[in-house]
């Protein structure tokens, strides 16, 4: 249930906020005519995100797909970056645009706008919708009980809620101080994904990256340095509609031309901006402290100690009879000048599979496990643990080796070949 609810919930709320600051800056531009567009591309991409899910389903797709994220988060991070140019562009002359109200949507332009913002919020949704579904499959091997379905309505139910009360918790903020702050939001978000997109066609060799640069992507991607990011994202708009609200004069007692019927509605609406604000401030709190209680818990990465072995009549014989299904295991070689570590893991099948504990990519970084993948630990990609020895990209590289009674035999004249990638 809770770790439905984090992936829903993180997914949900990277959408929610980008959804969110298009329908706040489109009410405070007096562009509301618009937003049906936007409301129809959410439509469009929850209807998509459930078939979706029902395809992977009917088909047997395995959800650990590269390529498939990859596109999906290169694709969001161009619509991201080209949203906020967009923005740029029609904000020029922006107290006149809100003046104008309604009138700025009649041209020609605004409408090849409305039909952009359509593109842009169904892929966003449906991006966070695919991801949503892959990750929850992997995360519960396609079995999504009754405590998992709760766990993710929660989850979505708090993103929905977040973007309601930014919204509309928005509207009296400063439009210069605004726009300002939430470009520079969807700037970092379209950093980010940008980044998730080159980490996982890299992980699959798709493109030439050495370990320093994965390194560094990888900071962005893993799972802790991401909700930290989102949390930041959150807290950023947040900030700027707390000190809108200190900063704000209070109304004058009366006004002589101001009828009381008047006075009585300015006074109501300004209470309704303050729930909302206050409602906004509650929510985003409740979703941080969420989101950082399952930060800093911890990592849940396991890095076992290599058991020592040792060669005898020219073969190594690596024990793992005892190993349980979904397990990673480490061993250690002292060879000639180095210590060659072999990974060996057992999938939920039963099967085994065996590789040096280093890739092409990340060098003898090495691996540990997190639930059913072991994770490289120098760029954090995920490796399902019955594609071990596959080689190519982040994936462990590959040792000749057979199955005897239960054990991994490895010739020795193996051993001496994957010394070079030690030393």
């Amino acid at each position: 249930m809770v770790e439905s609810l984090v992936i829903t919930l993180r997914e949900g709320i990277e959408a929610a906020l980008v959804v969110g600051i298009i329908l706040a800056y489109l009410q405070k531009t007096g562009r509301v005519a618009l937003k049906g567009m936007v409301y129809l591309g959410v439509g469009l991409a929850v209807a998509s995100s459930i078939a979706f899910a029902v395809l992977l389903q009917a088909l047997g797709i395995d959800p650990e797909n590269e390529y498939m994220e990859g596109a999906l988060f290169l694709t969001a991070g161009v619509m991201v970056a080209t949203l906020v140019v967009w923005m740029w562009r029609a904000a020029r002359g922006g107290k006149q645009n809100v003046e104008r109200k309604l009138d700025s949507v009649v041209g020609g332009e605004s409408r090849r706008g409305g039909w952009g913002l359509l593109v842009f919020s169904f892929f966003m949704v449906f991006r966070e919708g695919a991801e949503t579904v892959l990750f929850l499959m992997a995360a519960t091997l396609g079995e999504f009980g009754l405590w998992s379905l709760i766990g993710g309505g929660v989850g979505i139910g708090l993103a929905i809620l977040f973007a309601v009360f930014f919204t509309r918790g928005t509207l009296r903020v400063n439009l210069s101080r605004f726009f300002g702050v939430t470009s520079v939001v969807l700037l970092l978000l379209s950093l980010k994904l940008i980044l998730g997109g080159l980490h996982e066609f890299a992980e699959v060799g798709a493109i030439p990256m050495s370990k320093s640069v994965m390194a560094f992507i990888g900071y962005f991607v893993r799972d802790s340095s991401s909700t930290v990011i989102l949390i930041a994202l959150m807290a950023i708009p947040l900030l700027m509609v707390l000190w809108d609200t200190r900063r704000r004069e209070e109304i004058p007692a009366a006004v002589a031309s101001e009828r009381a019927a008047d006075r009585r509605k300015r006074l109501a609406g300004r209470q309704r901006d303050r729930a909302w604000q206050v409602g906004l401030t509650g929510v985003a709190l409740l979703i941080i402290f969420a989101m950082g209680f399952t930060t800093v818990r911890g990592s849940s990465l396991v890095d076992p100690e290599p058991a020592p072995v040792a060669a005898v009549n020219g073969q190594i014989t690596v024990p793992v009879s005892g190993l349980e299904g979904n397990t990673l295991a480490k061993f250690v070689y002292r060879g000639d000048g180095a210590d060659l570590r072999i990974i060996v893991a057992r999938a939920a099948d039963g099967g085994l599979f065996a590789a040096l504990d280093a890739c092409q990519i990340c060098g003898t970084a090495g691996y540990g496990q997190d639930g059913e993948n072991a994770i490289c630990k120098n760029c954090n990609a995920p490796i399902a643990l019955d594609t071990i020895g596959l080689g190519g990209g982040c994936n462990p590289l590959p040792l000749e080796y057979r199955v005897e009674g239960g054990n991994i035999v490895i010739p020795l004249a193996e051993m001496a070949r994957a010394g070079s990638v030690f030393k």
